[in-house]
């Protein structure tokens, strides 16, 4: 058959329909995919197998492409790190330290709390927990989120083993409350089996439970992030140097 109706195609290669002006399978596109899929399940479940269904393609093309799965997941960790330092940079420029840390702690946690994937494993692995797996002129975006958290601690008047105790302490509060919200452990997602527990007993039975169980049962991820972080901050206020 003529080349001019069927181009050959470079091993590994194969074609997908609807997939560009060349009909090829490229990395951007498989790492998009692998991103939006973690977005509702584990990166552990995002499989090269999944991946190639959704393309019509063998496992084996998207391999040739991304390599293995140590590579994938650390593809969609440094896609994760990218989104949430374009947030972060692109957040108003404040005069006050507490402020800037209050909206970067939101911004971290509302965005951990969007990519249940990408939160799921930071509390989980400690491979490509900050980290990342880059080819040569790809930019590790985990490092340079690190470096901005680090450099804006610095800013805040930290000197550098305090700035470091307060990012893991704030890091780990934010965590709490992303996977909180999404792995459905907040009180709120579970206040008819909760209330239901309260009036179970009797008047006087459980006193602590008749004393306080109603209202735990309507506490939401978000209020209690709010109260945590506030407690935090008034912490660090008595931490940072006084020239800060």
């Amino acid at each position: 058959m003529s080349s001019d109706t069927h181009e050959k195609r470079g091993r590994g290669r194969p074609r997908r329909s609807g997939d560009g002006e060349d009909g090829l399978v490229d990395r951007e596109k498989i790492i998009d995919l692998a991103y939006d899929l973690a977005r509702s399940q584990s990166i552990d479940q995002v499989s090269f197998v999944q991946l190639a269904k959704a393309f019509e393609v063998k496992p084996g093309a998207l391999h040739y492409h991304i390599g293995t799965k140590d590579d994938l997941t650390s593809a969609i960790l440094n896609r994760f790190y990218r989104e949430l330092l374009a947030k972060l940079t692109a957040m108003p420029e404040e005069s006050d330290w507490r402020r800037r840390l209050s909206h970067f702690a939101q911004t971290l946690m509302t965005t951990e709390r969007d990519h249940r994937g990408a939160a799921e494993h930071i509390q989980t692995h400690a491979k490509f927990r900050v980290f990342q797996r880059v080819r040569d002129g790809e930019t590790d975006y985990g490092a340079a989120y690190l470096d901005h958290a680090f450099s804006l601690l610095r800013g805040a008047g930290f000197d550098a083993e305090t700035a470091a105790l307060c990012y893991h302490v704030l890091a780990l509060h934010c965590l709490s409350a992303a996977t909180s919200a999404s792995s459905r452990l907040e009180p709120s997602a579970h206040e008819t089996f909760l209330t239901a527990r309260a009036e179970a007993y009797d008047p006087g039975e459980m006193p602590g439970l008749e004393f306080a169980l109603r209202p735990f049962a309507r506490v939401r991820a978000d209020d209690a992030f709010q109260i945590g972080l506030e407690a935090l901050l008034d912490r660090f206020a008595t931490m940072r140097r006084a020239d800060g």
